[in-house]
């Protein structure tokens, strides 16, 4: 009856591809959401992969996997991953689908899967995996993800003890995880070492989750990001295998450090944040057997997913548009710290972070802005505050709060033409951050800007 059921799946999730395709759409996870309709234990009758990586952690899931996937194709492996579909068991079903044949063969030696942290559950135990890349463990959308402990959890329950997990050494929240495994690659950051850790309230973790005594911080990068010790135990953070020891931004480059051995990466992007992503992969990719020569030429022709992180130009209007992710208050607190950062003295920033969802709905809830540190947002370079949305008024109030001058904001509560208050004759350095679920308006925005930039220059 199980294989009956599992045929029956793989036929009707092949057919919806094939239906798909003939309308001239992507796949997605429609394929992998119909498998798991007829057969819940679909993922669990397809035959693994000889290598199986998956990557998860709160933020950075995307760009890790698609480098770790970027790398392996050009080295010469055949590989399959998730980057069309979702993170989620449909989109991982209907991924591992797509690469199998009616059997449920895998086609491709290798397969580079991210996996949100809630579907653990639901992937890992129908498919151990060979390698875990966890880039980090914090506070997310409370709908969702509740607590870290409770990420924690749901991870530590999945995840096979067989499995190799590579691990953020600077996360001590993601570097607990999974007890139950030997083998642990932990990787972190050394160069740019913060000279004070004041100021910064938001952390995920504050008692030792051994002993239950204060911890200490050596420093914080953000949030909990940073070197940690018990005061009262010998609990502290891991040592790194790989280790950051230098950001060269002239040179765009960084170094890892492995061994003794050091070697220079070119530097995809310089935001601390993604530093960390592309140091975990290459902690995984080095432990996989793949060559620094083979990183580093994937590495040379690597940039960010244009969805979430573009630069364009028209006339003297430079608009980048970056992904600030709607209800995560560390990663939309992240990009309001590295654009107060990025060079200018007359910037003018256009937001779009209110969660679609919660508009369409009329959701009144707004406690996720309260974790956000708006206080990079209070930079004298960031010259104009646009917020879009229906919760102007909210960002409006917490910007206040930390000390934005209410002079600096306009407001609209439509997203749609919002970039016309973008004033060119005053602005050229324009920053588009916008909520992951409004992409297709951020992008609709971003043509009007540059169509407009382009007019402005005749």
């Amino acid at each position: 009856m199980g294989k009956l059921r599992f045929g029956c799946a793989m036929a009707a999730g092949k057919l919806t591809a094939f239906g798909l395709r003939l309308l001239g759409r992507n796949a997605s996870y429609m394929p992998g959401l119909v498998a798991l309709a007829v057969d819940p234990d679909f993922i669990g009758g397809l035959k693994k992969p000889e290598t199986l990586i998956c990557v998860t952690g709160t933020n950075g899931k995307t760009t890790t996997s698609n480098f770790i996937t970027s790398v392996l194709q050009s080295a010469g492996y055949a590989v399959t991953n998730n980057s069309f579909g979702s993170n989620v068991q449909a989109g991982v079903a209907a991924a591992l689908l797509e690469n199998s044949d009616f059997r449920g063969r895998h086609k491709n030696p290798y397969a580079v899967i991210e996996v949100d942290e809630r579907s653990s559950l639901k992937v890992y135990p129908y498919m151990a995996p060979d390698y875990i890349l966890c880039n980090n463990i914090m506070r997310d959308s409370l709908k969702r993800n509740a607590h870290t402990e409770f990420i924690s959890f749901i991870i530590n329950s999945a995840v096979p003890e067989q499995t190799t997990v590579v691990l953020n050494a600077d996360d001590i929240i993601c570097a607990g995880l999974a007890p139950q495994c030997e083998k642990k690659v932990f990787f972190g950051v050394d160069a740019e070492i913060p000279e004070k850790t004041e100021g910064m309230k938001a952390r995920d973790i504050v008692y030792c989750p051994k002993c239950g005594a204060p911890l200490a911080a050596e420093y914080l990068r953000y949030n909990h990001i940073g070197r940690w010790h018990c005061t009262a135990c010998d609990f502290a953070s891991p040592a790194r295998d790989y280790t950051v020891t230098a950001i060269d931004r002239e040179a765009v480059t960084f170094t890892v450090s492995h061994g003794g051995r050091e070697r220079v990466f070119r530097l995809v992007n310089d935001n601390i944040v993604n530093v960390f992503n592309f140091c975990g992969a290459i902690a995984l990719l080095d432990t996989l057997g793949v060559s620094a020569e083979q990183i580093e030429a994937a590495l040379q022709k690597t940039e960010l997913v244009k969805t979430r992180y573009d630069v364009s130009t028209a006339g003297s209007l430079r608009l980048t548009r970056i992904l600030a992710k709607g209800q995560n208050p560390v990663a939309v607190s992240r990009v309001f710290a590295y654009t107060a950062k990025c060079p200018g003295d007359k910037k003018c920033l256009l937001l779009i972070i209110d969660d679609k969802e919660d508009n369409e709905r009329n959701v009144e809830s707004t406690c996720w802005l309260y974790d956000l540190d708006y206080t990079p947002l209070t930079d004298p370079g960031i010259d104009r505050l646009i917020f879009a949305g229906k919760r102007c008024r909210d960002h409006v109030l917490r910007a206040v709060m930390s000390g934005v001058d209410p002079a600096k904001i306009v407001t609209t509560d439509e997203v749609k033409n919002c970039s016309d208050l973008v004033d060119l004759d005053t602005y050229s350095d324009v920053y588009l951050l916008f909520e992951n679920y409004w992409l297709d308006e951020a992008l609709a925005e971003e043509r009007r800007l540059l169509e407009r930039g382009a007019r402005h220059a005749n």
